[in-house]
Order: structure tokens, then sequence, then C-alpha cells
């Protein structure tokens, strides 16, 4: 009899064990965020952690014309979570370098289950960039949520910052630097 009851509780702990790791159905949303939310990736989005757009409550995200059934939110401290990856941005304008830091971009959609897809990059001000596979593979993109030591604010660049490494060349041009969007709040993939 105790046999039977050891290797019923063995059997036990080891479907807890992979219940425990194993990801969020479809249907099922991902652990939401604890503060407030500095970034909503929709479209696409393989497992959301929140449900659709919620006219009153998401009115700067009405305000833009935003609509989706499922979305993944972060909040800063989720994005900090992540690895991060530390670059040097410099445009032909700017008057110095800037050394970013933050989540590889690939690694945030990775988390939204959007890598692969074609995403486009919103601003606050409305300014997107389409990001293609071919060009995430192309450069390290960074969402950055720093800046020269500081956490990115609204009012600044923040509250993330999507560039990629420039440190060993020649300052970017105009049509590059438009590819870096600031006061990033919301990507929609593909």
């Amino acid at each position: 009899m105790k046999g039977k009851i050891a290797a019923a509780l063995a059997g036990f702990a080891v479907v807890m064990a992979l219940a425990a790791k194993a990801p969020p159905r479809a249907d099922e949303l991902a652990p939401a965020p604890q503060g407030p939310v500095v970034l909503t990736i929709a479209g696409a989005v393989e497992t959301g952690n929140r449900g659709p757009l919620e006219p009153f409550a998401d009115a700067f995200l009405k305000y833009h014309d935003k609509r989706f059934e499922r979305a993944f939110a972060f909040d800063r401290a989720m994005l900090a979570r992540l690895p991060q990856q530390g670059i040097t941005a410099h445009a032909r304008t700017w008057p110095a370098a800037v050394r970013l830091r933050g989540p590889l971009f690939a690694d945030v959609l990775r988390e939204a289950g959007v890598l692969g897809r074609t995403v486009t990059v919103f601003a606050l001000d409305g300014y997107g960039v389409e990001i293609t596979p071919e060009l995430l593979e192309q450069e390290a993109w960074v969402l950055a949520i720093e800046a020269d030591g500081r956490p990115l604010s609204i009012g600044g660049r923040g509250p993330a910052w999507l560039a990629y490494d420039t440190s060993g060349r020649d300052p970017v041009g105009e049509e590059e630097e438009g590819r870096w969007v600031w006061s990033v709040f919301y990507v929609e993939a593909g």
C-alpha cells in the first residue's frame, strides 16, 4: 500500500511540475503587469496578458484608433527583468552619442509571441515605423528604458526608445535615425 501511495504522489508531483512549467494556452492569459503599463503589443500575439481594448480605461489607445481583442502589456519592471543590452546610438545632428540600455527588441517580441512577424512601432505622437524580421536581424535593436544611466521618462524620449548600436561607425544620417522610434508605447504585430 505504501508503494502505491508513494507512486501516486510521485506521479502527482510530476504532473504538477509539468503544469507549472507549461506555457499558457492560446485561450489563457499570461501573467499581467503589476505596475503602470508602458508598452502594449497587439495584433497577432500568441498569448496575451490582457483582454480587449476597453474604450474608457484605454482612452489614449482609443484616441490613436488602436483596437484589439488580446494584447501583451509590459510595465517597466517586466522590461527590466528581460536580459539587458547596452548600446551607443549617435546621429549626425546630435551633440553627442547617447548610451542606451534595455532589452533586445527581439526578446520583447518573443515574450509577446510575435517574433518573426512584421511589426509597426508607434510613438506617443502617432509616428510609426515598420520593422520587418529581416530588418530586425540586420542590427542589434534595443528597446531602451534608460539613456546615459537614467530611466527614460515621458517628456524626454520615454517610456521606451527603439534604436540600434552605432559604436565603431560614423553617426547615422537622418533616414536611419528616422527608424529609431522614441516615446514608444504601442507595437502592432501583423
